[in-house]
């Protein structure tokens, strides 16, 4: 059966089904509280020296609540997990994802690594909600990707990737230091020839300070 399949696997099986298991004393794991580590995320910042941003629940559960990108989540929503789980992109893309229903599509490193294949899985995937750099997303076709929406982030991104991907499409750029996790702040909806796309206005807990 599917046990002897793991025969020489270091892994322990258990039975959920086995008995036994009923006889044994039981002790519920108690939930996260909101104020409980979710992730910490290595960043340095502008000092060059790595620090660790401790991240809570509640900070990724209020980035969901305050951020409206001008697409309903739904349990209709295909994303990717493109970025790696040491860069803060991935917290939005796999929680965005399943948070709300969604499918999340685990992208192969050497599919990252190739523009053509990622293109593929894409459009093979049905994939509908496409978080990117603008760099990455420069390489990318949007061709056969109409239905897509796009959000740009951590880079400057040039107006010939505004022009060549906002039509017909949801594309908004966010800005956001990881300590803020992620984003404080996100454009109106781009629109080809509107020039080089702004970081935008603070979102709904978020207040931006002139110094």
């Amino acid at each position: 059966g599917l046990r002897a399949r793991l025969n020489r696997c270091d892994v322990v099986v258990i039975d959920a089904g086995d008995r036994h298991i009923d006889a044994q004393p039981a002790t519920a794991v108690a939930g996260p509280a909101p104020d409980d580590l979710a992730h910490i995320i290595y960043t340095s910042g502008t000092t060059g020296t790595p620090k660790g941003v401790t991240v809570t629940h509640h900070n990724v559960v209020q980035m969901f609540d305050a951020l409206e990108i001008g697409v309903r989540f739904s349990p209709a929503q295909v994303w990717t997990q493109f970025h790696s789980y040491a860069f803060d992109f991935s917290v939005w893309e796999i929680w965005g994802a399943l948070l709300h229903g969604g499918r999340l599509v685990v992208v192969p490193e050497t599919v990252v690594r190739s523009p053509e294949d990622f293109h593929e899985l894409l459009i093979a995937e049905g994939v509908n909600v496409l978080t990117q750099t603008p760099s990455a997303v420069a390489a990318l076709s949007p061709r056969g990707l109409e239905s897509a929406a796009l959000v740009i982030g951590a880079e400057p991104c040039p107006v010939e990737v505004v022009d060549r991907w906002a039509p017909g499409r949801v594309m908004v750029n966010v800005y956001g230091p990881t300590e803020t996790t992620m984003w404080v702040s996100k454009s109106a909806p781009l629109a080809p020839g509107s020039g080089a796309p702004p970081i935008g206005s603070p979102i709904a807990w978020a207040s931006f300070f002139v110094l």
